[in-house]
């Protein structure tokens, strides 16, 4: 990803209750590490794998056993692209390159329990509920898909 594409991301506005996501003009120097996804020359999302891709506070509940071998997965879609069933499309691009480029026994996710587009999305990919824990009054589920 590119310092500018990294900027942009900082600067995408999700409405209310999304807006937890929000970056607020921060951490493009923590996004340059990310992957940009594209569609026709234009900058529609970024993921991330690895440790990037965790919740910190999910380590003190035991959501990220050490020694498993699971790929954790973070992504976030352009705002204007969201809630018009371009999800399934987005993700699938992701989880076939990094299945293409990794060969992931699992893939693991994080997700804000209030976030049901992306929930229904993920279970409609596989993906089943493996934990849960709360950061500043916010609950997150774990998710995890075997790949066989």
């Amino acid at each position: 990803m590119s310092e500018r594409e990294a900027q942009e991301i900082t600067e995408w506005a999700y409405p209310p209750p999304y807006d937890l996501y929000n970056l607020n003009g921060e951490g493009a120097d923590e996004l340059m590490g990310y992957q940009a996804v594209f569609e026709d020359n234009r900058l529609i999302g970024f993921f991330c794998t690895g440790a990037e891709a965790r919740v910190p506070a999910g380590y003190g509940a035991g959501a990220y056993p050490e020694g498993d071998e699971i790929i954790d997965i973070g992504l976030g879609m352009k705002p204007e692209r969201t809630g018009q069933g371009k999800g399934p499309e987005f993700f699938k691009l992701i989880l076939d390159h990094l299945r293409l480029t990794r060969s992931p026994l699992a893939f693991r996710l994080t997700v804000a329990d209030f976030n049901k587009r992306a929930i229904r999305l993920y279970r409609k990919a596989g993906f089943r509920e493996t934990g849960s824990f709360r950061r500043e009054g916010t609950r997150f589920l774990v998710m995890a898909k075997e790949e066989t």
